[in-house]
Order: C-alpha cells, then structure tokens, then sequence
C-alpha cells in the first residue's frame, strides 16, 4: 500500500499515483515572452474542462517560463504531440534559458496563430487556440485555466466533413517517467438509449 501519510513512502506513493493514472494526453504549451522570444513546453497534467464554451486546464509544477508568458500576454495554443513526435516533445522539457526558442532549437518551424499573436509547432496535431480565463495557486502547483477561441489543425487530419479521421490522427499520450504511447487503433462502443440498456 501506498500512502501520502508516511514520509518514507511519499515519492514511492506520488510516483504510483502518475504511472496509474496513463495514458494522460499532453498539452505541448507554446507562448511568447514580452520579449517576443517563442516558447514550446510540454505538461502531461492537462485535460478539457467544459464543453461548450470549450476551456482547458493544465498543472505547472517548478520553474517554468510558460506561466510568466501567458500572464504577460494572456494568450497560450495547445498544440497535440502526433506520433514520431516524442523525442521532441522530451526535448522541449528541458529547463533552459528564457531566451531560448526551444522549438526552433530542436529543428521545429513555428506555424502562425490564426486567432491569436502565439504561434503553434506545424507539422503536429490540432493546436487549440486559448486566451486565459485565470492562474490558480493549488498544493505546490499553478493551475492555468484557458478559454479555447478557436482551432487550427492540418486538413490531412481530417475527414471530408471535417471530423478529426481518427485511421490518420494518432496524438501521443504520456505514461510513467519517460514512457510515451501511441493511439493508434480504436474501437467504437455507442452510449445505448434507456431502452437499449434495460434490454441488455
């Protein structure tokens, strides 16, 4: 058993608690400094929030250069990692200086925001365009809340009605340390009407 009690078992515990709670979808995090310098960083803490009007929320543990740029410029995109893409999106953790672009550094041309002054990775998977809705301080962590105004993604990605086409998009999910995964199958289990499900 692992518990948050004991301070012996608290990094055991905090660890077991990330590598159980997989695969977690990343938000590869780009912002621009009051300097104009690009930034590109990945947090595997991260989910949607509401449905409509869309809002997302990302966990900030550390130093970290993301939180100042959007408190400065109260916009950030969400870009989504595509498989082929892990290696670059550990890379772009590293903790570096404020002036670096890390993106272009490790060999990856920024795309223009559509809706926004922050550019987004091209070549990955659908960047959510955001404006901040609020910075929270919980438990050690800044919790970073993000309206999503608007959505640029590659038409290759998508079907002729213009839906995700889920045999071509394959995001990149986080697992324990170092570990990503891949989705890259799926399968379909329609929510059954009340009928449905009382008829088994």
């Amino acid at each position: 058993m692992y518990s948050s009690n004991t301070d012996a078992d608290h990094d055991g515990f905090v660890w077991m608690v990330k590598n159980a709670v997989v695969p977690r979808p990343i938000a590869w995090v780009s912002t621009v400094s009051e300097a104009g310098v690009a930034n590109l960083a990945p947090f595997s803490y991260f989910a949607p929030m509401t449905m409509d009007t869309p809002t997302v929320v990302f966990s900030v543990s550390g130093r970290t250069d993301t939180v100042a740029n959007i408190l400065a410029t109260g916009q950030f995109a969400v870009t989504i990692a595509l498989a082929g893409q892990e290696e670059l999106v550990a890379r772009t953790a590293a903790v570096v200086s404020p002036d670096v672009d890390e993106a272009s550094h490790v060999g990856l041309t920024w795309a223009p925001g559509v809706g926004i002054a922050v550019p987004h990775p091209s070549g990955a998977g659908p960047s959510l365009e955001c404006e901040l809705v609020t910075v929270q301080d919980f438990k050690g962590s800044k919790l970073v809340f993000g309206e999503v105004l608007g959505v640029a993604v590659d038409d290759h990605l998508l079907r002729e009605d213009g839906r995700l086409d889920q045999d071509v998009y394959h995001p990149v999910g986080r697992l324990g340390g170092a570990t990503f995964t891949r989705v890259d199958n799926w399968v379909r289990h329609p929510i059954p009407s009340p009928d449905e499900f009382f008829a088994g």
